[in-house]
């Protein structure tokens, strides 16, 4: 796999979708079914917690919902608006972290390593994000976008 250009990591992507509650617990209810599917192929037991998704859950949300990619060696996550965006706020690697997991460090994410990481990523993401799309109710599209590139907010 190739890795995310620089560009590209650093890219700051449009929304898809509206973020609202309703739109955002079905990202995350993609996120959840996917994520089980890829513990099974990988033989392992299905699971509530999506510790270790955080590089898929960042890809994921990015597309969805628009924002740049943040974060540091330990988490990756979207900015979006001034704001943090993490589909996986609530899981336990990430709440293990507490304030260190939104720490935004550009120098990781521009890492040759870690946009390669990234990168290896993408495929599954791009499938996920037709299932997302497949479950987003029709009025909830932000925009309409033309071969353009195209992620949660933390809960209070």
């Amino acid at each position: 796999m190739k890795p995310l250009t620089t560009a590209d990591a650093n890219s700051t992507y449009p929304g898809r979708y509206e973020l609202n509650d309703e739109t955002i617990a079905i990202a995350r209810d993609v996120m959840r079914d996917l994520w089980n599917d890829r513990l099974r192929e990988r033989g392992e037991p299905e699971s509530e917690d999506r510790s270790s998704s955080c590089k898929f859950a960042a890809l994921l949300a990015r597309e969805l919902f628009g924002g740049r990619l943040a974060g540091n060696e330990e988490h990756v996550f979207v900015m979006r608006e001034g704001q943090v965006l993490d589909l996986n706020a609530q899981q336990q690697d990430v709440l293990m972290l507490g304030d260190l997991a939104h720490i935004d460090q550009r120098n990781c994410i521009q890492h040759r390593d870690y946009r390669t990481s990234l990168g290896t990523c993408m495929p599954r993401v791009s499938n996920w994000l037709q299932e997302a799309e497949r479950r987003m109710p029709e009025g909830a599209r932000a925009l309409k976008r033309q071969d353009q590139p195209s992620l949660e907010i933390i809960e209070p």
